[in-house]
């Protein structure tokens, strides 16, 4: 299962569009490119999640309105289309032409161009657009590189200086382009998407030696746990890696490999 997909209820009843956030798109120095997908699959389930969840997506014309708020409510891969049903808008309006639609599920930027046409509805009904399936999306935090859960009863943890204060935070989740870090919600209170790290020292379980490295924040999720309470979860991508260090990595992530596929059969899903 891909890591965006969320097991929510239907969405909740819509509200007025002066009360819906705007979300913005990607700014223009960013750099996408290693955040474009071309897989058909990929794309129409990142879709379809946005249509399961109800997710907000905004809408930026090329012509006319500066952007208009909706939800994706069907996706259709075998005919290449999707249907966009916009809040607050109602015939008749000009078709849009070429749109940009920006969403932001699990506050991770997803984004992507496509062309659509009104479909024909009564009077004071809801506008929707009939858009073509896009052949290209940006999803900004997806993962790039494959990730093994750490196991647990190892010493796997992260321990680094911010703003004065010491923190130590559980490495869930490890991969040859970063970490996936833990704390409660207290303790990561102050860390926010795109700060940077510097001289973590990371602990890589028994018989490993530890790593100093500068991380990234890329995201940051929360979540509540049956033992812990409410924890936050921080994608993290490593800044720069020596060639001693990637080397080392390497080695430890193909044992934890190793580990983990004695210990039980791999998950499906």
């Amino acid at each position: 299962m891909l890591p965006f997909l969320k097991k929510t209820p239907a969405p909740a009843p819509a509200r007025s569009a002066s009360a819906l956030p705007v979300i913005a798109p990607i700014a223009a120095d960013v750099d996408t490119r290693p955040f474009r997908v071309t897989d058909p699959h990929y794309i129409a389930m990142a879709l379809q999640a946005l249509a399961d969840d109800g997710d907000l997506v905004c809408l930026y014309p090329t012509q006319g309105a500066s952007f208009l708020a909706g939800r994706i409510v069907e996706v259709q891969p075998q005919d290449g289309a999707l249907l966009i049903e916009v809040q607050g808008a109602h015939a008749p309006q000009p078709d849009p032409g070429p749109v940009l639609l920006v969403a932001m599920p699990l506050g991770i930027a997803l984004q992507f161009r496509t062309s659509g046409s009104w479909v024909d509805a009564p009077p004071g009904a809801p506008l929707q657009l009939r858009a073509a399936l896009p052949d290209q999306i940006i999803h900004l935090q997806r993962r790039r590189f494959p990730r093994l859960e750490t196991p647990l009863g190892q010493p796997f943890r992260a321990e680094f200086m911010l703003h004065g204060e010491s923190f130590s935070m559980g490495v869930d989740d490890v991969s040859i382009g970063g970490l996936g870090l833990r704390s409660s919600a207290h303790e990561g209170r102050l860390l926010m998407p795109s700060q940077q790290l510097r001289r973590v020292r990371v602990e890589l379980g028994h018989g490993a030696s530890p790593l100093v490295v500068d991380l990234e924040v890329r995201s940051r999720r929360a979540f509540r746990s049956f033992l812990a309470g409410e924890q936050l979860h921080f994608g993290c991508s490593f800044m720069e890696l020596s060639p001693a260090d990637s080397e080392a990595l390497q080695l430890r992530l193909a044992r934890l490999d190793a580990e983990r596929t004695r210990v039980a059969p791999p998950r499906v899903g």
